[in-house]
């Protein structure tokens, strides 16, 4: 399954692709599905330069703890040159992407649940592909509107994600529900800005449970835009790496009782400084609190040796693997 607004291309070409896998497949069935992509995309993907305008978005996260901490991110987006601004928690970033730099603060690695917030707005959309095997399309009933569901499943190597669904609003077009893997993606409360569908509300669940709750709004800005204004003081270009040296492993244990695999693997997200050792270390909970506390336990006591930009250590985010024996 491919993400984010990457381009079906030719549907005829692409089912040429697919050759064995559509024996064990109706051909139409596949084909319908691939247009209910395809119109989900057209409605939902701008074709046009919009207006500037406005990205409003608050969001609350459900912590391994549970605790919930409250976010709010304000973009604004306006030709060549886009704004972004996040609040979550004591993070907080400001980055302007103007056509020839980009300016930003000062801030630590984004948690994971910023990151989440990235993958999930202003909407996760996608296109089916070679690795899926279109089973059926039936009709349901979704927040009091018809919808038409796929049922597919992806295979990529070894690896099989059976009960794969997402499902479309049958008078809009739009993509209501994204259920791959143990993740289930809700959008709802469309409304259509610049000709664009865009969801209002979207939940994220992983596992069943639900993880974040998204409100957005979107409105057209009329008044010319004071970049100045809107620069943080301590703004300064962020810097290229010309010579980037990546860290490397020093230690990194995984659990002793992990086995050979296949495992339980989870993944945590955070920073490698310049001392070699892993900050702000978070994972989104996916129904293992004990694991999940466990795995960030372990990453923070891992060493890399420092990553160097232009030969000076510095900080970058990443994302690391703890292997666990199966569930």
């Amino acid at each position: 399954m491919s993400k984010f607004f990457r381009s079906l291309g030719l549907l005829t070409a692409l089912l040429y692709m697919f050759g064995v896998q559509l024996s064990a497949q109706d051909l139409s069935v596949r084909v319908e599905a691939f247009k209910l992509m395809e119109h989900a995309n057209a409605v939902s993907r701008p074709t046009h330069r919009t207006r500037n305008h406005k990205e409003e978005v608050t969001f609350r996260a459900y912590r391994l703890d549970g605790t919930t901490v409250d976010g709010r991110a304000d973009n604004i987006i306006a030709g060549d040159i886009e704004r972004y601004e996040t609040t979550f928690g004591d993070f907080h970033s400001i980055s302007i992407h103007f056509p020839d730099k980009i300016v930003q603060n000062d801030f630590p690695p984004e948690p994971a649940e910023t990151l989440e917030l990235e993958k999930l707005t202003p909407l996760l959309i996608g296109s089916f592909d070679k690795s899926d095997i279109i089973h059926s399309i039936t009709p349901a009933t979704l927040n009091g509107r018809p919808a038409k569901c796929v049922q597919f499943e992806t295979v990529n190597g070894k690896t099989r994600q059976p009960a794969n669904e997402i499902c479309f609003d049958d008078e809009l077009g739009a993509l209501v529900r994204w259920n791959v893997a143990e993740d289930l993606i809700e959008d709802t409360d469309y409304v259509s800005f610049e000709g664009v569908l865009m969801p209002r509300t979207i939940r994220h669940y992983i596992n069943g449970k639900l993880r974040m709750e998204v409100k957005q709004e979107f409105s057209v800005i009329e008044d010319p835009i004071d970049w100045a204004a809107l620069t943080p003081p301590d703004a300064h270009p962020l810097r290229t790496c010309h010579d980037y040296k990546p860290p490397a492993i020093q230690s990194a244990p995984q659990p002793a009782d992990a086995g050979p695999g296949p495992w339980y693997d989870v993944q945590v997200h955070g920073g490698i400084g310049p001392d070699g050792r892993v900050q702000q270390a978070t994972v989104l909970p996916a129904g293992r609190p004990d694991l999940e506390k466990r795995a960030i336990e372990i990453v923070s006591s891992w060493v890399f040796s420092a990553p160097l930009c232009n030969g000076k250590p510095t900080i970058i985010g990443t994302d690391l693997i703890v292997h666990f024996a199966p569930r």
